[in-house]
């Protein structure tokens, strides 16, 4: 009879490997955390970890577990002091009513009933670098000189509110607003938006923001390998970047490369994903340098709109991001600081229908004829809408003059002209209907018409003239809703926010917050001792083609 045999325990392994791995895991989070007091945000794991340690019979193995919990743990818990921001412009590009009032967003709700809201009414032509600048300046187009897309913050002819504000004093933060590359040195920071071309900002330090969306990881051009990976991502962390926004993005980067997901959904994910890293890094900012003003600019809303417009489940998406993005800004604020919240214009369908909705205006040969026959011009798309920047407003009679004959097969107008004075032209097609047919046999001043415009139905979301205002904060009334406010208003309201008078040069008028007077004279002598980092020339020229304002 063959000896009995008893089995042989279990060893400890398996736990201590569990428990290993947790500490792995909990040890990294928490250096981190030590450099962005931010980066934990997923401090509810630690009760996993806790039951893990209770589970764990071992005494090794939860000894390594009770010590990931407690890292894990104190990591967990971000700050949540108030900033210094006395006043804060939030800006949501493209935001309209329409959406904003169909949803349920409990944050722009809140920031109804707190303070008060209006339309905002924008102006022709109806393109965000223009308007932008309009917004900050509180000057029209034909004083402040942008007229384009392919212009530097520098080509900016008057003094903007931040750079009134910081002559009178306070510090400036500002986040990713249009026309605003290169950057300067600031008392706070200074992060350009995607119209950028080059990574530089101020800190340089931030630069690992710019870096990221200007590399092929964002789908952008691919500019110089500064940083590897590795750096890349840490540089991103001590810049606020947190740790479910880096978990988002390996699961996005899963995704990506397992299911292969179509355009829509990839467009989404990754504008979003600048979303989440732009707030991060916003508010991270916020507390590490202390701007009395600060800005922020959130773009999905009308790139996704553009393309997406027809599918409102997308669209809708950006909207709770902007709805989310708000109410963790208004989290940090104290509550006398007053709060901004303004989009350029709105948003609404492609006009036309049928063959009449199925068509692009081209920029590019409009551009390079013109250049070469009448003067240099910046020519950009919004739908169905160019618009002509020229680099000299004296020429604009000549302009519309060459524009209004350029006349088609049949000898008619090709475009409709409107002179928009200040050396800005709109134009739109006489006859929209435009078939394959007439492409292959129509012409614009004696060059294919092909060259002029395209079938295509990618764009179904078009700028509309309605935008978006609210002001919540001390001294605001709550639950108000005030008459339509214009673009040179706003301005003279941030300056009337921080206590600032507005020049005699701007047309608009503070609302909500009374006008501090007398008004000053000019502020545009604030530019003269101004000095800009150095930086790339010529714009992020892969931005504008992704969404549609040039090819």
């Amino acid at each position: 009879m063959p000896p009995l045999t008893t089995k042989k325990p279990r060893g400890p392994w398996p736990a201590r490997l569990l428990s290993a791995l947790a500490l792995a895991a909990s040890v990294p989070v928490f250096a981190a955390d030590v450099a962005n007091p931010f980066f934990n945000d997923l401090g509810p794991l630690m009760v996993a970890g806790a039951l893990l340690a209770f589970l764990l019979r071992d005494r090794a193995a939860r000894m390594g577990a009770i010590v990931a919990t407690v890292l894990w743990g104190v990591s967990g818990f971000s700050p949540t002091g108030k900033v210094a921001a006395k006043v804060v412009v939030l800006g949501v590009d493209g935001a309209t009513f329409d959406v904003i009032d169909r949803l349920d967003l409990p944050n722009f709700r809140a920031l109804a009933k707190d303070g008060t809201r209006a339309t905002l009414t924008s102006m022709e032509p109806m393109f965000s670098p223009l308007l932008w600048t309009t917004i900050a300046s509180g000057r029209p187009p034909a004083e402040h000189g942008i007229r384009g897309f392919h212009v530097a913050s520098t080509d900016c002819e008057v003094a903007r509110f931040w750079d009134i504000a910081e002559d009178r004093g306070h510090t400036v933060g500002l986040y990713k607003w249009l026309v605003d590359y290169p950057p300067r040195e600031v008392a706070g920071f200074w992060v350009p938006s995607w119209l950028a071309p080059g990574p530089e900002t101020w800190p340089a330090a931030l630069s690992y923001v710019k870096e990221l969306e200007l590399s092929k990881r964002m789908r952008r051009k691919q500019v110089a390998a500064r940083h590897g990976t590795v750096e890349l991502v840490w540089g991103l962390v001590k810049a606020g970047v947190r740790l479910s926004t880096l978990a988002r993005a390996a699961a996005w980067s899963a995704e990506e490369r397992v299911l292969h997901p179509k355009p829509a959904r990839a467009n989404l994910v990754m504008q979003t994903m600048r979303g989440r890293i732009d707030r991060d890094v916003f508010v991270a900012q916020l507390h590490a340098r202390d701007p009395e003003l600060a800005t922020f600019t959130y773009y999905a809303t009308d790139g996704l709109a553009h393309l997406y417009w027809d599918q409102p489940e997308i669209v809708e998406q950006a909207y709770r991001q902007a709805d989310a993005i708000l109410g963790d800004i208004r989290l940090h604020l104290a509550p006398d600081a007053r709060l901004i919240v303004v989009s350029d214009h709105g948003f609404k369908a492609m006009d036309g229908t049928g063959l009449a909705g199925q068509f692009a205006p081209l920029t590019e040969r409009l551009r390079a004829r013109f250049t070469a026959e009448v003067g240099p011009a910046d020519v950009t798309k919004v739908g169905h809408k160019l618009t002509v920047g020229l680099a000299d407003p004296a020429g604009q009679a000549r302009a519309v003059a060459w524009l209004s004959a350029l006349a088609d097969a049949a000898g008619e107008p090709f475009y409709r002209v409107e002179d928009l004075g200040g050396g800005s032209i709109g134009l739109t097609l006489t006859d929209e209907q435009i078939t394959a047919e007439r492409l292959a046999a129509d012409s614009v001043g004696g060059e294919p018409i092909a060259d002029y415009v395209k079938l295509t139905d990618a764009y179904t979301g078009t700028h509309e003239s309605r935008g978006v205002f609210y002001a919540v904060g001390a001294g605001v009334p709550a639950g108000a809703t005030l008459e339509p406010v214009a673009l040179l208003d706003v301005a003279p309201t941030v300056l009337a926010a921080l206590g600032i008078p507005a020049s005699i040069e701007m047309a608009g008028a503070p609302v909500v917050f009374p006008e501090v007077t007398p008004r000053v004279a000019d502020w545009d002598g604030v530019l003269l001792d101004l000095t800009w980092l150095g930086g790339e020339d010529g714009q992020n020229e892969e931005a504008l083609k992704a969404i549609g304002y040039i090819e």
